[in-house]
C-alpha cells in the first residue's frame, strides 16, 4: 500500500464521513462542509454553515440516499444537499433555543435515514422529517442520548430517564411506554433500582439492552422481558452480532466472544 494524498486544512475535522460516488463529505469544527476528489483529494467544493463557539460532545452529522446527502451541523441546522450537483435543496434549524450557554447547547444522536424519512433525536425533541422536502411529520417530545433503532414501521429508543419507548414511524402515535428499571425489578422480583442503558440493538426481533455492567436485557418487540443475561465481562465498545456470538471489546481492551 503507498499513500495516494493527503490534505492539511489547519483545522479539526469534527464529523463521520460519507462517500458519494468520486467524493468524500465531511465537516470541519467550524461547521464548514467540504466535498474532496476522493481520487486526488482535489476540493470540489466547501458549503459554509452556521459557526458556534460552544460546543459540547456532539458533532456533525452526515447521511445519505440515492439522491440527497443531508447535514446536521452542532448550530442545529439540519441541510438537505444534492449528490448530483451539490446544491443545497433544504435546510431548517432544529434548534429551540438563540441563548448559547452550556445549558442550551444543541444536541443530537447522528441522523437516522429510512425510506423517505430522516429521524433527529435531539435533546429536547424527537423529529421525523420527511427527506424531500424537509416538512416535518412528527415532532414529540421526548429526549435521549442513545441511537434509536427501526424496525419495520417502528422506532425503539431509550428516553434519558429509561423508559423504553416504541413509536409508529407512519403516524407518530407512541405504542408503549414502559419504565425499565420497574420491569427489571419486577422481572427479578427485586427492590427497583437506578440502571443505566448503554446502548441499544435488535437481533432476532428482539431488542437487546447493553446496561452500564456485565448485563444485558432482551425485550420482545411488545416490551415485555424475555430474559436477562449476564456477560463474561463489561462491554467497552459497541456489541457487534455474528450468527449466535456476541463480540465486544472489554475496558482492558480484550475481544470478548459470548455465545
Amino acid at each position: 500500500d503507498k499513500l495516494l494524498w493527503a490534505k492539511n486544512l489547519k483545522v479539526p475535522f469534527r464529523s463521520n464521513m460519507k462517500l458519494s460516488g468520486d467524493h468524500i463529505i465531511l465537516a470541519d469544527q467550524d461547521n464548514i462542509l467540504y466535498i474532496f476528489n476522493k481520487f486526488n483529494g482535489q476540493k470540489i467544493r466547501f458549503i459554509p454553515t452556521e459557526e458556534i463557539t460552544l460546543k459540547n460532545s456532539f458533532i456533525n452529522s452526515l447521511a445519505s440516499n440515492n439522491n440527497f446527502v443531508f447535514y446536521l451541523n452542532t448550530y442545529g441546522s439540519l441541510y438537505s444537499i444534492s449528490r448530483k450537483n451539490f446544491n443545497i435543496n433544504w435546510f431548517i434549524n432544529l434548534h429551540q433555543s438563540l441563548v448559547t450557554s452550556p445549558s442550551n447547547l444543541f444536541y443530537s444522536n447522528p441522523i437516522i435515514n429510512h425510506q423517505d424519512k430522516l429521524i433527529i433525536s435531539t435533546n429536547l425533541y424527537l423529529y421525523i422529517i420527511n427527506s424531500n422536502t424537509g416538512s416535518t411529520m412528527s415532532k414529540i417530545s421526548i429526549n435521549t442520548t442513545i441511537k434509536p433503532i427501526i424496525s419495520g414501521k417502528n422506532l425503539f429508543l431509550v428516553t434519558n430517564n429509561n423508559l423504553l419507548v416504541c413509536i409508529n414511524l407512519e403516524t407518530g402515535e407512541i405504542i408503549y411506554s414502559v419504565d425499565i428499571n420497574q420491569n427489571i425489578s419486577d422481572f427479578l422480583n427485586t427492590k427497583k433500582k437506578s440502571l443505566s442503558v448503554k446502548t441499544l440493538a435488535i437481533v432476532n426481533n428482539d431488542l437487546y439492552l447493553f446496561l452500564n455492567n456485565s448485563y444485558f436485557v432482551k425485550f420482545i418487540s411488545t416490551g415485555k422481558i424475555k430474559s436477562i443475561v449476564k456477560l463474561s465481562s463489561p462491554p467497552q465498545s459497541l456489541p457487534i452480532f455474528i450468527n449466535e456470538s456476541i463480540l465486544y471489546l472489554d475496558n482492558k481492551n480484550k475481544l470478548i466472544i459470548n455465545n
